[in-house]
C-alpha cells in the first residue's frame, strides 16, 4: 500500500502540530517538560528532545539544548521518573535519558556515570537467595530467576519495559564504541535472555511475565513494542518473529501511545518482512487520525512520540540501534 499525497499531507500537518504544542509546553526556568502540569518529568524531557532536535542532531545540538535533562540528573548518573527533590531515581527514565543522550550526540561525559550505574545496577534476582526463593517457594509465576534485566527502581525485581529500554541504551553505547568489556557483554546478554524467557508463550510481553498462577497472560501493545525493539538483533528467534506478526496485527490499537510505539518498533524491522511496510504505512494514517480525537493527546509522552512516529520514513530512530 502506498499513502496518497493527501494522507502525506496529514501526517506533515499533524507532526506540525504536535510539535508546536511540545514548544508551548517546555516549563519555565531550566526548561524540561511535565506529563502534563508542572512537574519535571524525565520521560516526557527525554521524548520532547527527540522529537524537537532528532532531525538535526548531527551538527546543532549543544549542551544549552540538552540542559533540561542534564539540569535534573543526580551524582549517580541516573535521573528521578519526576521532580527534583528527593525522589528516588528511575531506571527506565535513566535508560531512556541516556539514550536521548547519545542519539542526539551529547558529550560522553555527560552519561557516562549513568552508563557505569546501569551496567551495575542488578535486580533482586541477581542475589542467590531470592533465585532460591522463586525456584522452591514463590512458584506462582513461571519464569528463570537467572534471567535478568532491570527493574523500575533499584533494589526490586525485572520488568520487560526497564530492561527494554536499558538494553537499547547499552546496545547502542556499546556500537558507537562509548563502552565496551565482558561485564557489559553479559548484561546485554542477561537481559535479552530476560526478554526470551517472559515472552508470551503465542508472542508478545506483558509488563512483567507471560504465566501466572498458570494461566498464560495477554500481551501489552507498548510492552511488546518497546520489547521488539530491544530485540532487533535477536530477530531470527522464533517467538520475536511471533511477536512481531502480533503487534502488526495491532495496528488498530485506539491508544495513540501505544500506536507510536508500535510505528518505532516495527519500524526497526522493515527490512525482515515485506509486510512491515505497508503496516507501518495504515499505522502512521491512523496515528495522525487519532491525534485529531478529544483527549487523546494530553499527555506529554504521548505528543512526543506521535511526532517521531510520524517523522518521515528515512529519517533517524530513535529506538532503532544500527549496527
Amino acid at each position: 500500500m502506498s499513502l496518497s499525497f493527501a494522507a502525506l499531507e496529514r501526517q506533515r500537518l499533524a507532526r506540525c502540530r504536535l510539535l508546536a504544542e511540545l514548544r508551548h509546553r517546555r516549563l519555565p526556568g531550566p526548561g524540561g517538560w511535565s506529563h502534563c502540569g508542572e512537574q519535571f518529568g524525565t520521560e516526557p524531557t527525554s521524548l520532547a528532545l527527540l522529537a524537537l532536535l532528532s532531525s538535526s542532531y548531527a551538527s546543532t545540538v549543544t549542551r544549552k539544548e540538552l540542559e533540561p535533562l542534564l539540569a535534573y540528573q543526580r551524582p549517580s548518573g541516573l535521573w528521578p521518573a519526576v521532580g527534583n527533590g528527593t525522589a528516588g531515581v528511575s531506571l527506565w527514565a535513566s535508560a531512556m535519558a541516556v539514550n536521548t543522550l547519545i542519539f542526539l550526540g551529547a558529550a560522553p561525559e555527560t552519561f557516562a556515570r549513568a552508563l557505569d550505574s546501569l551496567i551495575n545496577c542488578r535486580p533482586m534476582e541477581a542475589s542467590w537467595l531470592v533465585r532460591l526463593k522463586f525456584r522452591l517457594s514463590d512458584r506462582q509465576v513461571r519464569f528463570d530467576p537467572a534471567k535478568y534485566g532491570w527493574a523500575w527502581v533499584p533494589e526490586t525485581v525485572s520488568w520487560v519495559v526497564p530492561t527494554s529500554m536499558a538494553l537499547i541504551a547499552l546496545e547502542r553505547a556499546k556500537r558507537r564504541g562509548l563502552i565496551r568489556g565482558n561485564e557489559v557483554q553479559d548484561r546485554l546478554r542477561l537481559g535479552a535472555a530476560m526478554l526470551l524467557d517472559r515472552a508470551c508463550p503465542e508472542g508478545g510481553w506483558n509488563a512483567g511475565n507471560a504465566v501466572v498462577y498458570g494461566v498464560p497472560l495477554r500481551p501489552h501493545v507498548d510492552a511488546t513494542a518497546i520489547a521488539l525493539a530491544a530485540l532487533r538483533f535477536h530477530r531470527t528467534v522464533p517467538i520475536v518473529r511471533d511477536s512481531l506478526t502480533w503487534i502488526l496485527n495491532r495496528i488498530d490499537c485506539p491508544s495513540a501511545y501505544s500506536l507510536a510505539w508500535v510505528i518505532l518498533s516495527s519500524a526497526a524491522h522493515k527490512d525482515v518482512r515485506p509486510d512491515v511496510s505497508p503496516a507501518l504505512d495504515m499505522a502512521r494514517d491512523r496515528l495522525a487520525a487519532l491525534i485529531d480525537k478529544p483527549g487523546a493527546m494530553q499527555d506529554t509522552s504521548t505528543i512526543a512520540l506521535a511526532a517521531l512516529a510520524l517523522e518521515p520514513e528515512t529519517s533517524n530512530n530513535p529506538l532503532e540501534v544500527r549496527v
